[in-house]
């Protein structure tokens, strides 16, 4: 663990070194049950963004069980565990999934996979965000639940998107998600996606539920980035290894997640990079 805690310091300082951009943005897509569509929606966000001239490097923190790149259908030779064993740099891991986007992928099932601690993670994000003018904004897709590790990237990011589905049971655990987060001290601002609506209203009502008990409980406001209609075509994608905006770039989700990548840059991220774009 020292060592591994030496070697993310190392690479934390060389590339803030190096930097002498302006901080690129970063944005940890969490949730608190799995199941909701967190990962696919911070892909297909990722690659929106990119689209609209924004430089997206894509990290799958989700300790050992990633998908990411599955999901995308690239095999990268590294991954985040090759950084963490000294292995490769963080660059020579990032593979590239369009214009403007690069993913840092995570493992899956690896026995000697290196786990973090917070400082190790506050190091990661930090060479990720010092990557020389590289990268405009940092997006972090986290495992689901609620695990200090989970906590910790929360606490890295600018902006937490927090994704539930309108089920009960998923807006209970977007609510322990936030009360924990909440209550450690954290401040940034927690952007809510409603993701697998079947109605526009559901998204709507699901959204003022959850805001009601954070408000009454938690004297804390929250935010509403968007709501994602229930779409076939998305699992469709993922059993096609692609991201649903580009294989159905028209369905009515992919729609949702442009209009929500767009509210996102006029929102949060435009004036943290120079970008010049029509919303």
């Amino acid at each position: 663990m020292h060592d591994q805690a030496t070697r993310m310091r190392q690479i934390a300082g060389v590339y803030a070194q190096a930097s002498r951009a302006p901080k690129p943005y970063v944005i940890t897509v969490t949730s608190g049950k799995g199941g909701v569509g967190k990962s696919t929606l911070a892909l297909n966000t990722a690659m929106v963004l990119a689209d609209l001239g924004v430089k997206v490097v894509l990290l799958d923190a989700d300790a050992n069980l990633a998908g990411l790149d599955i999901m995308s259908g690239v095999t990268p030779r590294f991954r985040l565990a090759h950084v963490l064993r000294a292995e490769c740099d963080i660059e020579d891991a990032l593979v590239t999934l369009g214009d403007g986007v690069r993913l840092l992928a995570g493992s899956s099932g690896e026995l000697d996979y290196p786990q973090l601690g917070p400082d190790a993670q506050r190091d990661l994000v930090g060479g990720l965000i010092g990557m020389d003018g590289a990268v405009d904004v940092v997006m972090i897709d986290t495992a689901a639940g609620l695990t200090p590790e989970i906590v910790q990237y929360t606490e890295e990011a600018d902006t937490v998107l927090l994704v539930t589905g309108p089920e009960p049971t998923a807006i209970m655990d977007a609510y322990a998600l936030i009360k924990v987060i909440s209550l450690g001290g954290m401040v940034q601002p927690v952007s809510v996606v409603v993701n697998g609506v079947r109605t526009p209203r559901e998204g709507e009502e699901t959204f003022e539920k959850l805001q009601a008990a954070v408000r009454h409980f938690l004297r804390r406001e929250i935010g509403c980035a968007g709501c994602i209609p229930r779409d076939e075509r998305v699992s469709e994608a993922i059993r096609n290894q692609e991201p649903l905006v580009r294989r159905y770039p028209r369905s009515t989700a992919a729609l949702s997640i442009h209009k929500l990548a767009r509210t996102l840059l006029k929102n949060e991220i435009h004036g943290s990079v120079n970008l010049s774009v029509a919303l």
